[in-house]
Parts: C-alpha cells; sequence; structure tokens
C-alpha cells in the first residue's frame, strides 16, 4: 500500500462490507448495484470521517498532542467521530461548535457526545472562517498552558484514508468477482471524494467516479478538488498520470436548495433504499446521490458493476 510510509493509527480492523443491493438495484434500473458500507463501523456507529481519523491521529500522536481539535456544526458527523476515536486512544478531545450554545433538547450526533463526555466550545453563529479562527485562538491558549494540541482537518492528510479505502475496494471487488465499472459518492468538503479519485486513478483508472454535489456548484469544487489531488501527489511521491477530472463526472442537479436541506427526491430514494434492503441513509449526504444514482439508472448511464458508497451519518436521523 502507498500509505504505508505515512503516520497513521488503526482505527479498522477490518475492510466495511461490500454487499450486493439486488433488490434495489432491480428498482431503479441498476440490477448489478453494490453497496460499500462505511456506515457499518465498530467505531462510534461508523463513517468516512473513521478513514481519514487514522491519518489525521496518526500526526497527532508522532507529533505527540496531548489535546485534539475538531470543529463543526451541532450535527457533525466529523465531530462525533474524533471524539469516539480519542476516547478510544485515550486523547483529550476539544469540539468547537458554531453554535450559540448547547441544544435545549440534543439528539443525534449531539447526544452521542454528550454521552462521550466531550468538552464542547460554542463560538456563537459564525462561518467556518470564524470558526477556525476561534480554534486556531484555542489552540494558542492550550500552548501557552503547556500543551500541544492537534487540530484536526488538514484536507490532504485527510484524504489519505480514502486514497487506502480504493485500494481495499478493488481488493475485495476482485474477491467477488465484480467487474466495477461505475461507483457513485458525495461531493463536498473534498477529501474524502478527492482521495478515493486519486486512489481509483492510481489502481484503477478505468472506473467511473460520480460525483453528486451535496454541497457546492461544479466551479467552486473542482478547484478544491485540485489543491487535494496535487497535495497527494506531492506527499505520496506519486502521480496517477491522469487528472482528477479524467473518468469522473460531476453532477450537480440534486443539490436543491443548498447544503442540508432535503429534496422530495433524495427523500422518495432514501425510503426505497430502506424498504428494499433494510439500509439507511441521510438526507444531507446519501440520499442526495441515491437519487443521482435512480437518475443515472433510468437513463441507462449505470450497468454493469455499480457501486454506491455509503459515507455514514446515520445518526442525523435522530437528530
Amino acid at each position: 500500500m502507498r500509505v504505508s510510509h505515512i503516520p497513521r493509527v488503526r482505527l479498522l480492523a477490518d475492510p466495511t462490507p461490500l454487499e450486493p443491493a439486488r433488490r434495489y438495484g432491480q428498482q431503479i434500473g441498476c440490477p448489478g448495484l453494490w453497496l460499500k458500507r462505511d456506515d457499518v463501523m465498530p467505531l462510534g456507529l461508523g463513517g468516512n470521517k473513521v478513514r481519514s481519523l487514522e491519518f489525521w491521529l496518526g500526526e497527532a500522536l508522532e507529533q505527540q498532542a496531548d489535546v485534539v481539535l475538531v470543529a463543526g456544526l451541532l450535527p457533525s458527523n466529523l465531530c462525533r467521530l474524533t471524539a469516539a476515536a480519542c476516547c478510544k486512544l485515550g486523547l483529550r478531545c476539544i469540539v468547537v461548535h458554531n453554535a450559540s450554545g448547547p441544544e435545549e433538547r440534543p439528539g443525534g450526533n449531539s447526544r452521542l457526545n454528550d454521552l462521550m463526555g466531550v468538552e464542547r466550545l460554542y463560538c456563537g453563529p459564525v462561518d467556518e472562517w470564524k470558526r477556525a479562527e476561534f480554534v486556531e485562538e484555542t489552540a494558542r491558549e492550550l500552548r501557552a498552558q503547556g500543551h500541544k494540541p492537534y487540530i484536526v482537518g488538514d484536507p490532504v492528510t485527510g484524504a489519505l484514508g480514502y486514497v487506502a479505502a480504493a485500494g481495499e475496494l478493488l481488493q475485495q471487488a476482485e474477491q467477488k468477482q465484480l467487474d466495477l465499472g461505475h461507483v457513485f459518492i458525495s461531493a463536498s468538503a473534498g477529501p474524502t471524494e478527492t482521495g478515493l479519485l486519486f486512489g481509483l486513478h492510481l489502481f484503477s483508472p478505468d472506473v467511473v467516479l460520480h460525483l453528486v454535489s451535496v454541497e457546492y456548484e461544479e466551479r467552486v469544487f473542482w478547484p478544491i478538488c485540485q489543491r487535494i489531488y496535487q497535495g497527494l501527489a506531492e506527499k505520496l511521491g506519486v502521480s496517477p498520470g491522469i487528472g482528477p477530472r479524467e473518468n469522473a463526472r460531476f453532477d450537480g442537479g440534486f443539490l436543491g436548495e443548498g447544503y442540508a436541506k432535503p429534496t422530495p427526491e433524495c427523500v422518495q430514494a432514501m425510503e426505497r433504499l430502506a424498504r428494499a434492503e433494510g439500509v439507511f441513509v441521510d438526507t444531507t449526504y446519501n440520499a442526495k446521490v441515491l437519487a443521482g444514482l435512480e437518475d443515472a439508472g433510468r437513463r441507462g448511464i449505470a450497468e454493469g458493476g455499480t457501486l454506491f458508497w455509503h459515507t455514514g451519518g446515520v445518526p442525523s436521523l435522530f437528530g
């Protein structure tokens, strides 16, 4: 594995399940549909950020950090999983939320953070840039007290998790004799999907990655992806030899009114998957990917070996 020389702490003992979704696939015109279940993990109810945290926290431990800082909105999956990983590793964790204060009746990820007893700070209902400034100031205060803080979030380091995941998927596909042609995943902040794109381009460049937007327009997304993609090439000392846009299709048609705002299509898709397979998805990320997948099935785009990569986030259903 090309990431073997990078600091890493193992949070996943085994590959996540790769399983067929025959009933749902037949319903939506993708009879060769498979699911990659990153919602099924032993740590913290699982999710894609666990893979990134293996490298973020590997770096933190190499730097001898004694406190980990992570930031996000109150329903943040990253905050929940960082807290869970820190509990497992015995690291102090401070979560910063850009909110006025705790929820009156916490549910979902907020409730899970409370159960883990994580320290939580609130910097007010500010944007992510102001939140980042607050985190940096908190880190400076901790250093002045003699601590060694580590801030979770470097996108290139985080993307390494899905470079490794691409290799895991391809090994599983070979074992199951799955001739993989298309992979569908959400397109958001960049590390997950860019890491997967880089890994697929490196190990199996003929696989087409379908990026269904849940946050940005195409003109915003590709520069983010390009920066991370180039950063991975520099960090790993290897290049796939093709650019990030090759064998990648960006679809912004299922974003609706914006990030974390459900659409009728995504709600219908999540219901179909649940009723056909007993598998649940969130409406912020994965249900919108399903809407894009169903459209591709109707148009005959995703024939043959097609994969939906479930990135987790199910606790948000209980928020």
